[in-house]
């Protein structure tokens, strides 16, 4: 009975007594420090600032770009050929085939030749009178042409008359015109040689077949290596053109050193002309 009564009194002691609670202790996590970049953000502005730099590089290229376009459309390669008329340290004019007055602009950079020259040839060796040709770029608004490439022409020479020579050892034949004017031309692997009739036309023609007293026209440029010599380029015969009475060609002399008679003995006798 004793023992019934302990336990209950354990039970409400226990019961009112006040119970103890532990709480369990959090654990605290390691702080993390946010590391912030040195470099600033682009802000707005700069952003604007960057923008219209942009715009205005790309809107001045636009007008460089328009500004060559247009500068194209006013200028074209272009050549021409005159006679000078008067030359200056930067400055040629010239006159060509159809009596017009050319203005041609010189630069450090223009290139002069003249194939007769034996040394350098430059603006300075250009004197009034001398035939040039002209490569460069013309401007369509100014008139002028700014040069690249000058060079001296020499003009062909055209001979109108008839055949009174023939050297087919040194391919040569004299040309004589009305004026009596014996001109002598070299045939070269260059000359051309042509027959004109009405029924066929041109057709070509070899010098074999020349002969004395045709009537032709030739074209040709001096020969450097022999003077009073022209080297034939081009020539024309014209079998059915009638003798020009005005051209007269004189019969080839027999001389009494170049004709032998053979005897029939072996010995040559020199016949006397009288």
């Amino acid at each position: 009975m004793k023992k019934i009564l302990s336990l209950s009194l354990f039970a409400l002691a226990s019961f009112f007594l006040p119970v103890s609670v532990y709480a369990a202790t959090p654990t605290v996590s390691p702080s993390v420090t946010k590391v912030v970049s040195s470099t600033p953000t682009p802000t707005k502005a700069a952003d604007n600032a960057v923008k219209e730099k942009l715009d205005e590089q790309i809107n001045d290229l636009k007008e460089k770009i328009a500004s060559r376009v247009s500068e194209l459309k006013l200028v074209e390669k272009r050549g021409i050929i005159g006679t000078v008329s008067e030359v200056s340290a930067t400055k040629i004019t010239l006159t060509d085939a159809s009596g017009r007055t050319r203005l041609v602009d010189v630069d450090e950079i223009t290139k002069f030749s003249s194939d007769t020259a034996k040394s350098s040839f430059g603006i300075s060796d250009l004197t009034k009178g001398t035939r040039i040709s002209v490569l460069g770029i013309y401007n369509k608004q100014s008139k002028r042409i700014l040069a690249r490439f000058i060079n001296t022409v020499i003009t062909p020479s055209i001979f109108t008359g008839a055949i009174s020579e023939i050297d087919k050892k040194d391919f040569t034949l004299t040309v004589i015109t009305e004026e009596q004017k014996k001109t002598t031309f070299d045939i070269e692997t260059i000359t051309k040689i042509a027959l004109y009739n009405k029924d066929d036309g041109v057709a070509k023609y070899g010098f074999s077949k020349l002969e004395v007293g045709d009537r032709m026209i030739a074209i040709g440029f001096p020969n450097k290596k022999v003077a009073k010599h022209f080297i034939a380029t081009r020539i024309i015969i014209f079998p059915e053109l009638p003798k020009n009475p005005r051209i007269i060609i004189a019969k080839p002399t027999v001389e009494a050193a170049d004709v032998t008679v053979s005897t029939g003995s072996g010995k040559k006798l020199t016949p006397i002309i009288r």
